[in-house]
């Protein structure tokens, strides 16, 4: 069978060989950040030829001594629904804890995406391509899908394994090409193949993976795969059961099973469970036959239970009633600036912007809670007190200035957080009618968020910047 005709390339500066923006990013395509800031900026071949692929100059993306979770996308319209469009670029990472430019002593994970539409990278619709870890040569990612809108959004995603000196990504070479029918996805070279290490690839079902070790901060962070569902993660981190998989929702904040690929999740230590070796080396206890030793078994499960926990069983164990623990609150912080360079990012020097609205609508009953009008002066303004539940934020701008940013955020809140969101809006001059939410709107949260997560939303220019926190 014939060769199918070489496809015209639909990406914008496929080449990187345009202008590059005050952000660093190369012009027509647009950074998106969920972890971490790295820095991006232009690489030439007068200064590293190993680091372009192709003409003189590429995309890098520097991480010194941070772990992040980023990339690039770009929205392409004009495309025909129904047929098959083909996304590749080249990339390579240099992982070092030195400044040994030759070679690496670490990986970074690197895929390809396609989403549906003008989207962004948390986007669970997004198909990515195999994971790959190409280190100081530059490798191909590829990726396929069906156009179900006349618009695509295709994504470079990197995501730092440790945290190393030199964590440096750089991109050459994208395409998006209409392949005409679904085929498999195309093989690096076999130089390449060689030298990278495939995580994940085409996979029709999720596969065991190796229990992560503790952060410095005691906690297990996995970062979700292709076809990963949380009963199966729910099965490495803590047994196949419905209970294992709600302490692992109750963990991350999640109020239903839905997840997606690069998505970081807390999956030790749950509440209330054991690691294998635990539960095989801890006895069962012997039943207490004074208040004595039922008052040490409760100082026992404070490790677990928490201090005030203990305290209550002890009570109870002494004959007394153990007063009703008291669920911890949460809040949402609010901030509308005014964007003055459009990038939808909160930058040294942008102002706060005065006679904004935030209202704030409790998604579990549609209920209005409250509202606030911005001064400009004292924000960020927190609506606070609130119970574990999902919410919608809904911004207005003021007369004159034109949203840069999402006008309205879901999210869901879990018990003790704060949830920062960023709002940005440029002023021009012109009377913008206010955005209304449709009654029809369906109310369902558009993000979940997990603690310590920073997540940044690009698409068709239009971004948002979330960062969820927790209390001490």
């Amino acid at each position: 069978m014939a060769a199918p005709a070489q496809q015209t390339n639909l990406i914008a500066n496929a080449y990187f060989e345009g202008n590059f923006a005050a952000d660093g990013v190369g012009e027509n395509w647009l950074k998106w950040v969920v972890e971490g800031t790295p820095v991006y900026k232009q690489i030439t071949s007068s200064t590293d030829s190993r680091r372009v692929n192709e003409g003189s100059s590429a995309q890098q993306m520097e991480g010194s001594d941070m772990s992040y979770v980023a990339g690039l996308q770009q929205p392409v319209s004009g495309l025909t629904v129904g047929k098959t469009y083909r996304f590749t670029i080249y990339a390579h990472a240099w992982v070092n804890t030195g400044d040994n430019a030759d070679a690496s002593t670490g990986t970074i994970t690197l895929k390809a995406g396609i989403g549906p539409g003008s989207t962004y990278a948390a986007d669970p619709n997004i198909t990515w391509s195999g994971a790959y870890t190409y280190t100081d040569s530059f490798g191909l990612l590829s990726v396929e899908a069906v156009a179900m809108d006349t618009t695509m959004t295709v994504f470079a995603y990197a995501a730092t394994t440790a945290t190393h000196k030199h964590n440096d990504v750089y991109w050459d070479n994208a395409a998006l090409v209409e392949v005409g029918a679904a085929t498999s996805t195309p093989a690096a070279t076999a130089a390449a193949t060689a030298e990278a290490t495939q995580v994940t690839s085409e996979l029709v079902a999720p596969t065991d993976f190796p229990f992560p070790t503790p952060d410095d901060s005691g906690q297990i962070i996995y970062y979700v795969q292709p076809n990963d569902n949380l009963v199966h993660i729910a099965t490495i981190a803590c047994g196949e059961t419905m209970e294992c998989v709600e302490k692992l929702k109750l963990a991350n904040g999640l109020t239903g099973d839905i997840i997606y690929p690069g998505q970081r999740l807390i999956i030790g230590p749950l509440e209330g469970t054991l690691s294998a070796v635990e539960a095989e080396e801890t006895p069962a206890p012997a039943e207490a036959d004074d208040t004595s030793s039922a008052a040490e078994m409760a100082a026992e499960e404070g490790a677990v239970a928490g201090a005030g926990e203990v305290e209550a069983v002890a009570e109870e164990a002494a004959g007394g009633e153990a007063a009703p623990p008291q669920e911890a609150t949460g809040a949402i912080c609010v901030t509308l600036y005014s964007d003055a360079n459009g990038n939808g990012v909160l930058d040294a020097g942008e102002q706060l912007v005065a006679e904004g609205i935030f209202s704030l609508v409790n998604l579990d009953n549609g209920e209005t809670l409250d509202s606030y009008a911005t001064d400009g002066a004292s924000e960020p303004y927190c609506f606070a007190d609130l119970a574990t539940g999902t919410f919608r934020v809904i911004s207005a701008a003021p007369v004159g200035h034109t949203p840069t940013t999402r006008v309205d955020w879901d999210l869901t809140l879990a018990a003790g957080s704060t949830a920062n969101l960023e709002f940005g809006a440029q002023f021009t001059g012109e009377e913008v009618a206010p955005t209304e939410v449709p009654e029809s709107t369906p109310l369902q949260p558009a993000l979940i968020g997990a603690f310590g997560v920073v997540l940044l939303l690009s698409a068709a220019g239009i971004s948002g910047y979330l960062v969820l926190t927790r209390r001490g």
